[in-house]
């Protein structure tokens, strides 16, 4: 599983020097490709495979593709999970650019260095300020949630900096302001974030989206969930999971200042009748929740 998304991908290793065939039962993903592949039937491109060296320096095939049963995705890709195999280290690879020693920015440019002297300037210039502003002094800007792309979560050695040994509490990611929720103030309201499973979209009657843009930002949620909804699609799931109820595809609401690509579909897949763009003035929004 990918991010935290949970986005399924099947991995798949063999020798270097060997190779399956075209007939479905010549390859381990079971499909013919003596014949023309149905659309949408796999999802392989070539960010998905890669040749790599063990210790041992013995060379090995791999191949990381969507995960069909994956009830997330249902073998869907993403950006970054689709490039899984690509971050693999491989000497002729991309991994090959990745950096061997600590980088310090003299003039216009970033210059290599050594790690004595990496250190010496880190840690005396943290010791400064913590001798001088205390621990609140020390501000730090970290990329969150990644995978197989790393992120302070997914380091233990980070967050024990950042928060054991310098204790600061001036720590943001990405795409907050402070290590906190994205949804401000609901726990005051009663609500708690992230409340909702991915598969409430395929079931709900009507979809409220506000400051969001899922279809290039949340792909697969998009795909996978919203337009399976929109499309009528899980109109007999509804019926199962709510026997007595009425059960119809799907109606959303979008607010967003921008007509975003995300609108245009969900009115070619639900009409145009079926979804309200609210294209509000920026900084307006905390009225319209209010009404």
């Amino acid at each position: 599983h990918f991010c935290i998304v949970g986005c399924g991908y099947n991995v798949y290793k063999w020798d270097a020097n060997k190779e399956g065939g075209r007939a479905a039962s010549q390859n381990a993903l079971g499909v013919d490709f003596t014949k023309q592949v149905p659309p949408m039937g796999i999802t392989m491109t070539k960010a998905m495979t890669n040749t790599i060296t063990d210790k041992s320096g013995k060379r090995w095939n791999i191949m990381i593709v969507p995960d069909k049963e994956c009830v997330v995705n249902s073998g869907l890709s993403s950006t970054r999970g689709g490039k899984m195999a690509s971050y693999m280290y491989a000497h002729d690879g991309i991994g090959k650019e990745r950096l061997k020693n600590p980088r310090i920015f003299r003039g216009d440019q970033w210059l290599d260095t050594g790690w004595d002297n990496a250190m010496a300037l880190y840690a005396g210039l943290t010791k400064k300020i913590l001798d001088n502003d205390g621990p609140s002094g020390l501000f730090y800007d970290c990329f969150d949630h990644g995978g197989a792309g790393g992120g302070f979560e997914n380091t233990w050695g980070t967050g024990k900096l950042m928060f054991s040994a310098l204790q600061t509490p001036m720590v943001r990611i990405h795409n907050r302001p402070a290590y906190n929720s994205e949804c401000h103030a609901t726990r005051e309201m009663g609500v708690g974030e992230l409340n909702n499973s991915y598969e409430d979209a395929q079931v709900a009657d009507t979809i409220f989206c506000t400051g969001a843009n899922p279809y290039e930002t949340q792909s697969n949620y998009f795909l996978n969930h919203w337009v399976p909804n929109l499309s009528g699609a899980t109109v007999d799931k509804k019926k199962k999971w709510f026997p007595g109820e009425t059960a119809a595809a799907a109606k959303v609401i979008i607010v967003d200042p921008r007509r975003t690509a995300t609108v245009a579909i969900c009115e070619q897949v639900a009409g145009k009748e079926n979804v309200l763009h609210l294209d509000i003035e920026p900084g307006s929004d905390t009225a319209l929740f209010n009404t």
